[in-house]
């Protein structure tokens, strides 16, 4: 699909579609139980919860640095442990004789009880000697397992954002949300990787939508547009698609996880076999569950949704699950373990935009039992 029919389409969507400001709540909408709230000093995106159910944050350090990047939750008491140790969490630009965190986005725990943790880095640091990184924990017991760098074709305009990892091709896949947009794919036995998709169609955001905040455009400190290129991802449930999406618009997006792997495929050829999902709520975070609905967060209006893609639809079935946003503000990052879906509220929307409302509420950590396959929603 061309830009100019996207586009078109977009302007005879968006009056009529339910991810306006005037969707009602969810009848009968289900409770979110409140796992954490974070201190001030730890603004929460990151969230990845083991196979017994211990909780694992981070807090990515792109608007100030915080007292810890990434903690582990005390089953037991709620604390905020760093992770893997004090060590990592003590930040310095010079750091010559051990391993930190410098920004960190994104977790991910697989189906082997390993901790996936994604280090973007910083543009104001020295990428040469802290460049972005992914980090393999054993998440019961903290030991590092591998560690790989980000060096060559990740430059400091990119943004390495959020990851999944599949265990049967060892192959991670990473969202590049600045710069040129695009995927990461790395080969978990070699440490090779590839940048994708950068500057196609489904690589960055589109530049005729941009991201609305209390009915008024979002906008930087600096008065420009935010513009934040692919940045959620999400595996299906047979690992056979990768969904993704850029922030700042309301497409959607899947591709075969095989022709990602396909090395002999370039940009374009890749770019042919990007599928068009349509339009819905505009979301940072996705994450999809084993009844193949996409939940994501509608970071302009405040709700959590469940999204299905029927065949032969132009447009998702898009299911209002949960709406206060006296509670749940930006869904952001997701995790679901032990059908439960884990939901952090980065609050992202008072915090960093020069028109954002004062703060009203700490950044929390929720969960939401699943509903079972087929069970029923609030259609839009």
């Amino acid at each position: 699909m061309s830009r100019t029919s996207i586009t078109r389409n977009v302007v005879a969507l968006l009056a009529g579609m339910a991810f306006t400001s005037s969707l009602s709540l969810a009848a009968g909408q289900p409770s979110l139980e409140v796992v954490k709230r974070f201190p001030a000093d730890f603004n929460v995106i990151g969230v990845g919860v083991s196979h017994s159910g211990t909780v694992f944050a981070s807090a990515p350090a792109t608007m100030k640095r915080y007292s810890a990047s990434v903690v582990q939750l005390d089953d037991r008491t709620g604390a905020l442990i760093p992770f893997p140790d004090a060590d990592w969490n003590r930040f310095s630009k010079d750091v010559k004789d051990r391993e930190e965190w410098v920004s960190v986005p994104a977790l991910w725990v697989d189906d082997r009880d390993h901790l996936w943790v994604l280090d973007s880095s910083l543009p104001s640091v020295d990428q040469k000697k802290l460049p972005p990184k992914l980090v393999e924990f054993d998440a019961r017991t903290g030991q590092l397992l591998r560690l790989y760098r980000f060096g060559h074709d990740i430059t400091p305009g990119d943004s390495l954002n959020d990851v999944r990892v599949d265990t049967r091709t060892r192959t991670a896949y990473i969202t590049n949300e600045w710069g040129r947009g695009g995927l990461v794919v790395l080969d978990l036995n070699t440490g090779a990787y590839r940048l994708v998709l950068a500057n196609t169609r489904s690589g960055v955001a589109d530049p005729e939508q941009h991201l609305h905040i209390y009915g008024e455009l979002a906008r930087k400190k600096d008065g420009t547009l935010p513009v934040t290129q692919d940045d959620g991802i999400a595996l299906s449930p047979d690992r056979e698609w990768v969904y993704y999406r850029p922030l700042t618009d309301h497409h959607y997006w899947r591709i075969r996880a095989a022709d990602l792997r396909d090395a002999s495929l370039d940009d374009a050829a890749l770019s042919k076999r990007a599928e068009y999902l349509g339009q819905s709520v505009m979301s940072g975070g996705i994450e999809m569950d084993r009844c193949n609905r996409l939940w994501v967060g509608d970071i302009e209006n405040h709700g959590l949704y469940a999204l299905t893609f029927p065949p032969g639809a132009k447009q998702p079935k898009t299911d209002l699950v949960y709406r206060d946003p006296s509670v749940l503000d930006w869904a952001d990052g997701f995790a679901i373990a032990n059908d439960w879906l884990y939901i952090s509220d980065s609050r992202l929307d008072e915090l960093v935009f020069a028109n954002s409302r004062p703060l009203q509420g700490p950044t929390t950590i929720y969960r939401m039992k699943l509903p079972p396959c087929g069970g029923e929603t609030a259609t839009r």
